[in-house]
């Protein structure tokens, strides 16, 4: 049952629609008046006066035993939800004016503890009045019941549209190849195939197919033996041991090829179909604080892609970007 704030304020039955509810859910007047600190009649008088004001009973008593009619049933439920929203509403604000400039900001795990966890320290120093607390989410998991002021996250641009969230793309990445020297020497040297050396894949983002189509890379085949990981980075980690070849995306792996501990065997790059994407829940307005966080974010990603391009490039790595044409006459591999 919706009920309309014109019929509040005829009506200015607040406090009776919160006694019905207390005594529909604690099923006693009695322990409703308790619950509210008020006399069981005061209890009683407001629930006869808001069934009066609706026009039809919402209990039936039958002695001691309180029942719900139908129309009871109704308003109860509108209630329940009713009265959760107000109570997230008023913590969520009451929180946020305990705590003054505190940002919450979720991130998928990969993404937090590859880049955003050494990057974000330049922006507490640059504004030490703005507190920022991160959480790393499993990859690939979006709940929506969660309270924040950002969220980032990787994906198809658009595939989680709704749940009252306005997303922004931040940027793509660049995929690559990466294994140890030793590893290559090993499993990709002359006489082998790419798809013939242990592959390491990540379960939520699997493009290896893709990518040698794209970059023309001539696997030799299917791949033949694989482990498979939830996270790029254990991939990563696994690779950097010498215990296989995988994809590594350039927020990812980069930091690992500049020192040598990852090489790219065939120097191509491509950028991803997918991207990370800002979300913002659009009923929440920006804060000084929320709008110098995002400023700062979408700089430190803007300038970090500039060193990600001057990096692949002084490795001699090609980047191919997702509209270009391959010639598939002449593969690599």
């Amino acid at each position: 049952m919706r009920l309309r704030s014109a019929f509040l304020r005829k009506h200015q039955s607040l406090t009776a629609l919160r006694a019905f509810e207390a005594v529909a859910r604690l099923n006693s007047i009695s322990s409703a008046a308790e619950e509210l600190h008020v006399t069981r009649p005061a209890v009683s008088k407001q629930v006869t006066q808001l069934e009066s004001d609706m026009g039809c009973p919402l209990l039936q008593r039958t002695g001691n035993v309180i029942r719900l009619t139908s129309a009871g049933r109704e308003l109860f439920a509108a209630l329940q939800q009713a009265f959760e929203l107000i109570q997230l509403t008023t913590d969520t604000i009451s929180r946020r004016a305990r705590r003054g400039e505190h940002l919450r900001v979720l991130v998928c795990r990969d993404f937090a503890s590859s880049w955003l966890a050494g990057q974000v320290g330049k922006f507490l120093v640059a504004n030490p009045g703005i507190s920022v607390e991160i959480t790393a989410e499993n990859n690939f998991s979006f709940r929506l019941d969660e309270d924040f002021d950002f969220r980032i996250f990787y994906g198809m641009h658009g595939a989680r549209a709704g749940g009252g969230l306005e997303e922004t793309e931040l940027c793509r990445w660049i995929d690559v190849l990466v294994c140890t020297r030793a590893f290559a020497e090993t499993y990709l040297g002359e006489g082998h195939k790419p798809c013939e050396a242990p592959y390491l894949i990540d379960a939520n983002y699997d493009v290896w197919d893709e990518w040698c189509t794209l970059t023309g890379l001539d696997p030799g085949g299917p791949r033949h033996q694989q482990t498979v990981f939830n996270e790029t980075t254990l991939c990563l980690s696994v690779a950097a041991s010498g215990g296989g070849l995988t994809i590594g995306d350039s927020f990812l792996a980069l930091p690992a090829i500049q020192t040598g501990e990852l090489i790219v065997p065939y120097p191509l790059g491509l950028v991803s179909a997918q991207n990370y994407s800002l979300f913002k829940p659009k009923a929440r307005p920006n804060s000084p604080a929320s709008q110098k966080f995002e400023t700062w974010l979408r700089g430190a990603i803007d300038a970090y892609q500039v060193t990600v391009r001057q990096a692949l490039a002084e490795k001699g790595i090609r980047v191919v970007e997702r509209t270009d044409a391959i010639d598939q006459s002449a593969p690599i591999g």
